[in-house]
């Protein structure tokens, strides 16, 4: 008797998840590509180009569109790489970890710590994840951060559950993968790379966040 009882529950409760799912309003997108395109040739005292070769920043062919730039400063140059990201509620369409750095080829890659004050609130700096690849004798430091709206996520799995808590609430599903790359000189010093990065990545920030950080 407990058993049939049990049962019945069960699948009731089966049956009102999947009223609720069929009721529930599609999962759409909340950025417009168009504000990809805004961000401008020049950020700061960075001067743009179009392009980023594919060895530096790999493309992933999951993303919808992206907006890939190199820019120089004096004789500082970095490749920038914005890409909108849709319909991540299914697996097979969610970003890459193995497309946001190169990897083939690569004899370490080597995490390093950076924290930089994106909006310059007094809410502190943000601590982004980045790597240094090892290939041959070239270093190349990679930074990035996904963000919805204007939030920025530095933890791939705080993301991941921010992503899912937009999914079931809002009804949204997409988010941006923001990467900046450069050279690290052949002595090393990462800390002064990130810290000729931290300036751009803070303008290309107030471009894609107007509002700040929430």
């Amino acid at each position: 008797m407990r058993i049939g009882w049990r049962l019945g529950v069960t699948l009731i409760l089966f049956a009102a998840g999947a009223i609720v799912l069929r009721m529930a309003p599609p999962v759409k997108s909340a950025v417009s590509p168009v504000s990809l395109y805004a961000v401008p040739l020049t950020l700061g005292t960075w001067a743009g180009a179009e392009g980023v070769p594919e060895e530096i920043l790999p493309q992933d062919p999951n993303e919808k569109i992206s907006v890939r730039r190199t820019y120089r400063n004096g004789n500082h140059l970095a490749w920038v790489s914005v890409a909108l990201f849709v319909g991540q509620d299914d697996d097979a369409r969610r970003a890459s970890i193995n497309k946001i750095y190169p990897q083939r080829g690569a004899s370490l890659i080597e995490p390093v710590s950076f924290a930089v004050p994106l909006d310059g609130s007094a809410a502190g700096p943000i601590t982004l994840p980045a790597v240094i690849v090892h290939r041959d004798s070239r270093r190349l430091l990679v930074a990035y951060w996904h963000q919805i709206g204007n939030r920025v996520y530095g933890n791939e799995y705080r993301f991941r559950l921010a992503l899912m808590r937009d999914v079931i609430f809002a009804r949204r599903a997409d988010a941006l993968l923001v990467r900046i790359a450069l050279l690290v000189g052949p002595d090393g010093r990462a800390r002064e790379s990130l810290d000729t990065v931290a300036p751009l990545a803070a303008s290309l920030y107030a471009v894609l966040a107007p509002e700040g950080r929430q």
